[in-house]
């Protein structure tokens, strides 16, 4: 065998490993990773008005006022919101800000027609291990976790978030 093709097949391998390595932190750093049944949220102590969840398709999203990727998804959210509600799709945007008044004061610029609940405990947030912000997760009409997002990537995860709804929703 020649030595190319050696360190070609060697140079794969550590890219595999990394790779599984990289995924398998990923998945550990996701407390709520696919296939992960979502429970009742009344156990958190989240301060707002808790929406049912099963029956529809529920994206719930992690954010705080003073997270930039955060306040540029949040009217992107609104769209996504607006464009599939009366086909049974709902948002419950949860604040992870520690001061109540920096989340109203977010709030009342945005306008949110969806639902926002605060975590001012930080309990959801540790249960779900948020590590990324913003960070969501694609609950379906069942109350299994879906589909698990970290980050805001523009227009990228509009599409992703489009398509994946329109699944669950046909469903």
């Amino acid at each position: 065998m020649n030595m190319w093709w050696k360190n070609s097949i060697h140079l794969g391998c550590r890219i595999g490993l990394i790779i599984a390595v990289i995924g398998s932190v990923t998945a550990r750093a996701e407390g709520w990773g696919p296939k992960i049944e979502v429970g009742n949220l009344e156990a958190f102590e989240l301060v707002g008005d808790i929406p049912e969840m099963k029956g529809k398709v529920t994206l719930i999203d992690f954010w705080a006022s003073w997270c930039a990727p955060c306040k540029a998804a949040f009217p992107e959210m609104e769209d996504l919101y607006l464009k599939h509600k009366d086909a049974g799709f709902q948002i419950v945007a949860i604040s992870l800000d520690q001061k109540a008044r920096m989340m109203d004061s977010f709030l009342n610029r945005q306008k949110p027609s969806f639902v926002v609940v605060h975590d001012s405990k930080q309990l959801l947030a540790k249960a779900a291990e948020i590590q990324v912000m913003p960070s969501s997760f694609l609950i379906d009409k069942k109350g299994v976790v879906r589909y698990a997002h970290k980050g805001w990537h523009g227009d990228k995860s509009v599409k992703s978030l489009n398509e994946q709804i329109k699944t669950l929703l046909d469903e």
